[in-house]
């Protein structure tokens, strides 16, 4: 098998993990540490098809026996459309809050995968020193409405989980972060709205991604320096930045018996107390020795 095969089958085992069947071009634009032009990809999807290794039908590609999850995909598809139009009303009111630049969605309903009982994945990019000012109106707003995802609740259906704020500075993933499953993370959220192009320039920032997903098509985009110039600006700058501080403070003090390992720092945070990318990449390894080695013991 060469390595475009392998890479193939990579691709189909990752996104198997998930219940998600490919196209050839979702293929060939999400190839896994490989890069390939799509016509090579294509001819190479039918040889497989051909061979019994990979399963084709309707136009989408799939692991062997696994014919169900196309049916699965547009049973979902139909029900993320719908979770998008919830998504797009309640990030629409976080125009009107202050040093919000931008709000995403990600998870399984920006990869068109959602479920019934998904929630709404928020990612609220803000001004520098804003983060958690933000979080703490958005928090409040969402929760009045009754809006946010509680605590501890397995499943809240089209509520909002504001799990991810980060400043509009901090944008680039950790290097020590930097993974697989993080490189799709990054490459499917998708924008609810923006300001200043900054879902290129979230993109242009991590541009890390293509040594997991070389195929795929990235702006080279690097943040404008900017900030307050005169003055007053530059003294309610000041006073805002310091109020950050205290609220940053004040919520590390109420979280602090609860902490896990979630990251609470000045310019980013990530409320994941469990670290889904460690399970994510350990079952896709296992898939993937299991699939290209035909472990006869291999439930598909």
């Amino acid at each position: 098998m060469d390595d475009l095969e392998t890479a193939i089958l990579k691709t189909l085992c990752y996104r198997d993990l998930f219940d998600y069947p490919l196209t050839g071009k979702e293929i060939a634009e999400f190839l896994i540490e490989r890069s390939a032009h799509p016509s090579e990809v294509e001819q190479t999807l039918a040889q497989l098809a051909a061979e019994g290794k990979v399963g084709q039908s309707d136009g989408y590609y799939f692991l062997s026996k696994r014919t169900e999850l196309v049916g699965r995909r547009r049973q979902r598809e139909g029900i993320s459309e719908r979770k998008w139009e919830q998504a797009r009303k309640l990030a629409r009111a976080l125009r009107f809050f202050p040093w919000v630049q931008a709000v995403f969605i990600t998870g399984a309903l920006a990869a068109g995968n959602a479920e019934k009982e998904a929630d709404l994945d928020f990612l609220v990019i803000t001004r520098r020193n804003r983060v958690w000012l933000t979080r703490l109106l958005a928090y409040l707003f969402f929760s009045f409405l009754g809006l946010k995802r509680p605590r501890g609740v397995k499943e809240a259906p089209d509520r909002v989980c504001l799990n991810m704020f980060l400043a509009e500075d901090a944008l680039v993933v950790p290097e020590e972060e930097r993974n697989l499953f993080t490189a799709h993370e990054v490459a499917l959220a998708c924008p609810l709205w923006a300001r200043g192009y900054l879902h290129h320039r979230f993109l242009g920032e991590n541009f890390w991604v293509k040594n997991f997903l070389p195929n795929l098509e990235l702006p080279e985009v690097k943040i404008p320096a900017s900030g307050p110039s005169s003055f007053p600006a530059r003294m309610l700058d000041f006073f805002w930045t310091a109020a950050d501080w205290v609220v940053h403070r004040l919520q590390i003090a109420y979280m602090a018996r609860r902490r896990t390992r979630e990251v609470v720092e000045r310019q980013r945070i990530l409320f994941h107390p469990v670290d889904l990318s460690r399970e994510i990449l350990a079952a896709y390894r296992v898939r993937v020795f299991s699939y290209l080695h035909r472990n006869p013991n291999y439930d598909d």
